[in-house]
């Protein structure tokens, strides 16, 4: 393993440690509260609590578990986004965002960001090996929240890369994606 690739891993392990720490404790109820210093050292306290962070943790003031549960959702749709359209334009990029928005709101799916994303055969790189090969970059992770807050299409359910889907009706072709609606 290179450098980088130690390094990467390393972030994610303590970025994944952060986030444990911050939910367990807002699970008890406890006010998380963090700043960062010059050094780039986050510090995290959570009610009597102190842990010191060194990577690019990110910053809460204050964070509810409702919150944290909407985070949580905007970086995995966020990540599935990178998997599945990392090389498309921001329009094809929030299609696939409004994909994953469309199914937790349709009755066809799961009610949660998790479970739509995770249900098997529905996302290949969840299940393929490309969401790993993947980061969550701040700026698909506001398409996400745009998209959250003010929807581009409301129609799509089912992407494919290829061609239409076997599934839904045909709705239109963005860059390499297909796009079409559950009827």
């Amino acid at each position: 393993m290179d450098k980088k690739a130690i390094s990467k891993l390393t972030a994610i392990c303590v970025t994944i440690v952060c986030a444990i720490f911050i939910f367990q404790s807002c699970t008890h109820g406890d006010t998380v509260q963090a700043e960062k210093n010059k050094n780039d050292v986050s510090t995290v306290k959570v009610g009597t609590l102190t842990s010191e962070i060194a990577y690019p943790a990110v910053i809460y003031q204050e964070v509810s578990e409702e919150t944290m549960d909407e985070e949580f959702d905007v970086r995995l749709i966020a990540l599935v986004t990178m998997a599945e359209a990392e090389s498309e334009s921001d329009e094809g990029k929030r299609l696939v965002i409004d994909t994953i928005l469309n199914r937790v709101d349709s009755v066809y799916f799961p009610d949660t960001v998790y479970d739509v994303v995770y249900q098997p055969y529905q996302f290949s790189s969840m299940w393929d090996g490309r969401a790993d090969c993947c980061e969550v970059r701040e700026d698909i992770c506001e398409l996400v929240r745009e998209e959250m807050n003010d929807r581009s299409n409301y129609d799509c359910i089912f992407f494919n890369s290829e061609n239409y889907s076997d599934y839904g009706v045909p709705l239109f072709q963005v860059e390499n994606h297909y796009f079409s609606s559950y009827e």
